[in-house]
């Protein structure tokens, strides 16, 4: 881990130099208090993994590796608004610290700042194409999950795809950045991408399960907040496969809305009916396989081992499989 921490250290010492507060204030403020609130820095760090493999330069992916960080900060600024969401890694988000107003312009200008800063490296134009068209796919996937909430019948296939429009290309279209601003040919590049995507879903199946099987001081975000949002996570459509006829009606009676019960208590009961049902079990199940197939697609890049083995062990302590 080594070079991890080495391009994190370098990272987080460059974005120190970086400039987000500038006036008005009140528009720039609730940018710098997203962005910088303290995180694993994912995107930008399998975009500097993936440059690193290469042999790329880390003062050339630098920028990327920014831009990529901003632009999802962007939409995690009008998601929470549009959720209606009071915490964002354990801390007010900025509709509910500022007001609504001011979290759509500020996420606005946040998208074109993140697009400003993927520009500037050698290959700006191969960069800002990459991030428009994921971009572009988030809120494909943000659309996916709203309609979601008022359709009464949801697929396991329809939720993967929304999950992987919505969570796992961004993750993929960082590593293929860091590729592409490396020199990488297609095919490793399709091979990152693909790692990244499997990677994603798994980490999004992963929120799936903490979200109801973790602490708010660990989570950063309201345990059962999907349950009391009625999100069909594959939780819930994992529970409808494999409940009997009366659990399954009144699963679906909790999530429709028909139903009148306090939220907590509403909790308990769909936690105490995926319990019953090991539905936390089944959706690990799930997450293994996608991080099997990572694991695969990551063989089949063709560098030697020991140029893949820091993105590969940072994939592993994300996924909580080394400690």
């Amino acid at each position: 881990m080594e070079k991890t921490k080495q391009l994190q250290c370098e990272f987080a010492d460059f974005m120190k130099t970086v400039e987000f507060v500038k006036e008005p204030k009140g528009l720039y403020e609730p940018i710098a208090y997203t962005v910088l609130q303290k995180g694993k820095r994912l995107r930008p760090m399998l975009c500097l993994l993936a440059n690193d493999m290469f042999g790329g330069d880390f003062d050339d992916a630098k920028y990327p590796a920014l831009g990529l960080e901003t632009g999802h900060n962007f939409s995690l600024i009008h998601d929470d608004i549009m959720d209606q969401a009071p915490l964002r890694r354990g801390m007010e988000t900025v509709y509910k610290k500022w007001n609504t107003n001011t979290a759509i312009l500020s996420g606005d200008v946040t998208l074109m700042m993140a697009n400003q800063f993927v520009m500037r490296t050698t290959k700006p134009l191969e960069a800002v194409t990459l991030f428009n068209k994921v971009m572009i796919e988030i809120g494909e996937g943000q659309q996916y999950d709203m309609n979601f909430e008022t359709q009464s019948v949801v697929t396991i296939p329809e939720y993967l795809e929304m999950i992987r429009l919505k969570t796992a290309v961004l993750l993929a279209t960082s590593l293929q950045m860091g590729a592409v601003i490396a020199g990488a040919d297609e095919e490793d590049q399709k091979n990152l991408y693909d790692f990244g995507i499997a990677l994603g879903m798994a980490f999004q199946l992963q929120d799936d399960v903490l979200d109801c099987y973790s602490d708010v001081a660990v989570f950063g975000k309201v345990t059962g907040g999907d349950i009391v949002e009625n999100k069909k996570t594959m939780m819930y459509l994992k529970a409808l496969e494999l409940a009997p006829v009366a659990d399954r009606e009144r699963l679906e009676a909790l999530f429709s809305g028909e139903v009148t019960i306090n939220p907590q208590k509403k909790i308990d009961e769909v936690i105490a009916m995926y319990d019953k049902l090991h539905v936390k079990e089944a959706v690990e199940q799930l997450m293994a396989e996608y991080f099997r197939q990572a694991s695969a697609c990551l063989d089949a890049v063709k560098l030697p081992e020991e140029r893949k083995a820091h993105l590969r062990h940072y994939a592993d302590l994300l996924s909580g499989r080394e400690k």
